[in-house]
């Protein structure tokens, strides 16, 4: 729908994570002190939901979308997903939409959350539907305190499964994973040091059996991924509650913004072609494309909107030529659909006149006495002679000019003509008062059919170019 509503799916690579041997790091570095791990789970301090639209994510670590490798977090099958966003199978877990991939197989892809903390991470995960059901993996990783400032991270890895239609929670801190020491510059394990080839690692557990074996709490991250078998998913209400704070992230579509620039004229001949031009952008002003939008119409006096004709969106842009043959009000509306919500712009009144009705120009004579089109005293030594000066004002319309008075047949001179019986000129129609347009009614909710949810994980088939991936 446009460039840059692909978000980067981020991978966990040797760049995206010197996060953890240096930022976030930095906030747990004072000292070694020991994190005591909460057997229970307390309540957040402060909860929040963040509505996403489209894959626009916050700016941060927090959360962000991943794809790794199911079996080896660095080796992925090369592949660009399809993101889709629309109405989910049965009610959504958060809001309206949900986001749904259909992968190759053997990659895992999903919320990627990075930590400072991860004894203070209590919560962190999704909500699932697949209709065929689906695997995954999660990836977790925890730095001991005497791996700070370097690249030496514990991944953990857990298999998940999401059973065949039936909206299912993944909470990856009740998880317990296998670990083993990654150098994530080197992107290669660890060696043990003692068995020759032998990766270092330690006993199952979860992420808080980790803190409490090496005595102390370090920056981390939760990678839940889902797509391994090559199955369609969806997902939604992501999860993340760490350091006191809840979030959950309700995937939306895009909000939309129609906008019509005012056009060269407002009023024209009835008949003639008039210029209408609409933008479409999103939420952050983005222009939008590969869509198209509708141009409505409503003569002026009239109750309901119909449809004028349909335009195609190219860069942001729609460009529609009108014949209105009265007074008529238009407006742009790009119609909901499950990519992006729907937007009405502002609706602008046409005024269209008869053929010849003169315009701005056009004003009758400020003489009383001069006549359209002067004829000569029967007398010419006698009465008035014919005007020589400026000639009367045309008419704009193929009026008939008014008959001159004749004058009289023994004019004399010392009268003077009554001015009162001079014809009127003709009258330039003053433009009728435009009634005020009726305010646009509020666009009617026609969303675009979304995927039957009995027969795919999907949320709906949209026209989306891929996401590529990082």
């Amino acid at each position: 729908m446009r460039a840059g509503i692909h978000q980067s799916i981020t991978a966990i690579s040797a760049a995206a994570c010197v996060a953890l041997a240096g930022g976030l790091t930095a906030a747990v570095t004072g000292g070694a002190a020991v994190a005591a791990v909460p057997t229970t789970r307390t309540a957040p301090t402060q909860q929040s939901t963040v509505v996403v639209r489209g894959l626009a994510f916050p700016e941060g670590r927090a959360m962000r979308l991943g794809l790794v490798g199911c079996d080896n977090v660095y080796e992925r099958v090369a592949e660009s997903p399809q993101a889709m966003i629309g109405a989910g199978p049965g009610s959504a877990p958060a809001g309206e939409r949900v986001l749904g991939y259909d992968l190759v197989g053997g990659n895992a892809l999903g919320p990627l959350s990075y930590v400072s903390s991860v004894a203070l991470t209590q919560s962190a995960g999704l909500t699932a539907y697949a209709e065929q059901g689906t695997t995954g993996v999660v990836w977790a990783g925890y730095q001991e305190p005497a791996d700070r400032h370097t690249g030496r991270v514990w991944f953990g890895r857990a298999e998940v499964v999401v059973p065949p239609g039936q909206w299912t929670r993944i909470e990856a801190t009740d998880l317990t994973y296998s670990w083993s020491k990654w150098d994530m510059y080197a992107q290669a394990p660890v060696a043990d040091g003692v068995h020759d080839g032998a990766e270092e690692s330690v006993a199952d557990g979860t992420l808080a059996d980790m803190v409490l074996r090496h005595r102390g709490d370090g920056a981390g991250f939760v990678m839940t991924g889902l797509g391994c078998d090559g199955n369609e998913f969806a997902i939604d209400a992501l999860r993340l509650h760490t350091a006191g704070t809840a979030t959950t992230y309700d995937i939306e579509g895009l909000a939309t913004s129609v906008t019509m620039p005012p056009p060269p004229a407002r009023r024209a001949e009835a008949g003639q072609p008039v210029e209408l031009r609409g933008t479409l952008v999103d939420s952050t002003g983005a222009p939008l494309s590969g869509v198209s939008m509708r141009l409505e119409s409503r003569a002026v006096g009239a109750t309901g909107w119909k449809l004028d004709q349909v335009v195609d969106v190219v860069d942001g842009a729609a460009v529609a030529r009108v014949h209105p043959e009265q007074a008529t009000s238009y407006r742009w509306r790009f119609v909901d659909r499950p990519m992006a919500e729907g937007s009405v712009s502002a609706a602008v009144t046409i005024e269209a006149g008869e053929p010849g009705e003169p315009g701005e120009s056009g004003t009758p004579s400020p003489d009383p006495t001069g006549s359209a089109s002067p004829a000569p005293s029967p007398s010419p030594g006698q009465g008035a002679a014919p005007s020589t000066g400026p000639q009367p004002t045309k008419s704009a319309g193929p009026t008939k000019s008014p008959t001159s008075a004749a004058p009289s047949a023994t004019a004399e001179p010392t009268k003077t003509p009554e001015p009162t019986k001079a014809p009127e000129p003709t009258k330039t129609p003053a433009p009728t008062e435009t009634p005020e347009p009726t305010k646009s009614a509020a666009p009617s909710g026609s969303p675009s059919a979304s995927a039957d949810p009995s027969t795919t994980a999907s949320p709906g088939a949209s026209a989306t170019p891929p996401v590529d991936p990082t």
